[in-house]
């Protein structure tokens, strides 16, 4: 890790937001009690189980997503590499999918990019944009 990422400030557990992707005025009571006992310390010595009961259920429903997906690509279909796929260079490139692989999907790139010499590349259906159904 460098010293310029070790060096950047923590912020104070008040400073924290309820809800990164939503306002916290959209929260039900329910979640506003549990984020204010979390905010509060109220909850400290149960954090560890918490983490992990959150992460597992996090899991859960990015595998829900990721089969939701998979199954909305088809073979032969025009797709577009999206913002979320690693390596980077790969985001925003198009293909067509010619195959599954375990939880990955097989797309012939329609040019070389970056460092895939032979153009046929496997990301998550997470990472894949249907342009084209086919």
């Amino acid at each position: 890790m460098s010293r310029k990422r070790r060096s950047r400030p923590v912020p104070a557990p008040e400073s924290v937001s309820a809800s990164a992707s939503a306002p916290e005025s959209a929260l039900t009571p329910d979640v506003a009690s549990m984020v204010g006992l979390i905010t509060a310390g109220a909850v400290d010595a149960h954090l560890p189980l918490l983490t992990r009961t959150i992460q597992q259920r996090h899991r859960q429903v990015r595998e829900k997503d990721a089969q939701r997906a998979m199954a909305a690509v088809l073979l032969g279909a025009r797709v577009r590499i999206n913002r979320t796929a690693v390596p980077q260079y790969l985001r925003g490139t198009t293909g067509t999918v010619t195959g599954f692989t375990g939880r990955k999907v097989e797309i012939l790139l329609d040019r070389s990019h970056g460092r895939c010499g032979s153009c046929l590349v496997r990301v998550g259906p997470l990472s894949v944009d249907v342009l084209d159904p086919g």
